[in-house]
């Protein structure tokens, strides 16, 4: 009897442990969807795995290269009016968490520092790049920017 209890007890105990284990596994999962909005860049990432907390705090961080020009109210752009840059990315965000899963949104304005004159406007033709999604100072997954218009 007592030796069934103390398997009992070590079998518990370690499914007591891997349990938590597991439910501190943070990780984002599936592909980041990239739109973008006038002069910003919206980038969604899901994250999963963050246990049995209310939010979450994450960063998204990294370097993108970013394609803009200026278009005027009939369409056209003029060749001399563009931008090719690269934008430094160091966002941080609070996000509610439901049964340890998250849907991170991050946007990036103004994503060009294109300034376009008279009634132009800024439009961003492309954005790649890597970013980083960060959770209590850890990696815990990378998004690959691949925007084109």
């Amino acid at each position: 009897m007592r030796r069934t209890l103390s398997i009992l007890v070590a079998v518990v105990a370690t499914f007591a442990i891997a349990g938590t284990a597991l439910a501190a596994n943070p990780h984002t999962v599936g592909s980041a969807k990239t739109t973008v909005s006038g002069n910003s860049l919206i980038i969604s990432q899901s994250v999963a795995g963050l246990g049995n907390v209310p939010e979450v705090t994450l960063s998204l961080q990294g370097t993108l290269d970013v394609f803009a020009q200026c278009y005027n109210r009939g369409g056209k752009n003029p060749a001399a009016d563009n931008k090719q840059e690269q934008a430094d990315i160091n966002l941080t965000g609070t996000f509610p968490v439901r049964n340890g899963r998250t849907n991170a949104t991050f946007t990036i304005t103004p994503a060009s520092t294109l300034e376009c004159p008279g009634n132009q406007r800024v439009v961003i033709e492309s954005a790649t790049g890597t970013l980083n999604v960060v959770y209590q100072g850890d990696t815990i997954g990378q998004i690959a920017v691949n925007y084109t218009r």
